[in-house]
């Protein structure tokens, strides 16, 4: 074999090899999950759920970013709200492959729903109010058919404070109802608010 056709045979291998590695690089970069997915950012401290064409998909942590994988290229229908209700995103038009942030300047809060998360926190912790007054009641107080109105101010990092006004309310199941709230576990937000709700005996 003369000196020229090794040389040319060599040259040729090795245009050969680099056509195959951009292939592969290029065949790698199509076939990446990632590449094809749906990335959703949250920003904000709460657990999201995401809906996709009115479809419950899935959810994103607080202050995580999730892929979600297995949607068709092209534009989807997107919505997304809070765990508690308080806040959502959309109804917004998000192409595939692409990025959703979630960031809760972006959010609306309705008053609807600020008084869904009164009502989810009131029902979840209802049954320390009700220790609460079955004590009262083992010391004689009469409790039928009064009502309680609690405005609890929660502060950024989720520590709630609570006003109590009732009808002849005692001194020990105020101090009580007080106890109880401050040990509620409220959503953070990052910013100050504020719950109210009655408890009706």
């Amino acid at each position: 074999m003369t000196r020229s056709r090794r040389t040319n045979l060599i040259l040729a291998g090795g245009i050969l090899a680099l056509a195959l590695g951009i292939g592969a690089v290029a065949h790698t970069a199509s076939s990446d999950p990632a590449a094809q997915a749906l990335r959703i950012k949250n920003s904000t401290p709460f657990i999201v759920n995401i809906y996709v064409g009115g479809v419950r998909t899935g959810w994103v942590k607080p202050f995580r970013t999730e892929l979600f994988r297995g949607l068709k290229p092209g534009k989807h229908k997107l919505y997304a709200i809070t765990h508690y209700g308080s806040s959502f995103w959309g109804p917004s038009k998000v192409d595939v492959p692409g990025t959703w942030n979630l960031t809760p300047d972006s959010g609306t809060k309705d008053p609807d729903l600020e008084v869904a998360l009164a009502g989810r926190i009131y029902r979840r912790n209802r049954s320390t109010l009700v220790a609460c007054d079955q004590l009262a009641d083992r010391r004689g107080e009469d409790l039928r058919g009064k009502r309680v109105d609690f405005e609890i101010d929660v502060d950024d990092k989720g520590k709630g404070s609570a006003k109590i006004t009732g009808e002849q309310l005692s001194q020990r199941l105020h101090y009580c109802y007080r106890a109880m709230t401050s040990q509620w576990k409220y959503p953070e937000t990052g910013n100050p608010y504020v719950v109210t709700f009655a408890h009706v005996h």
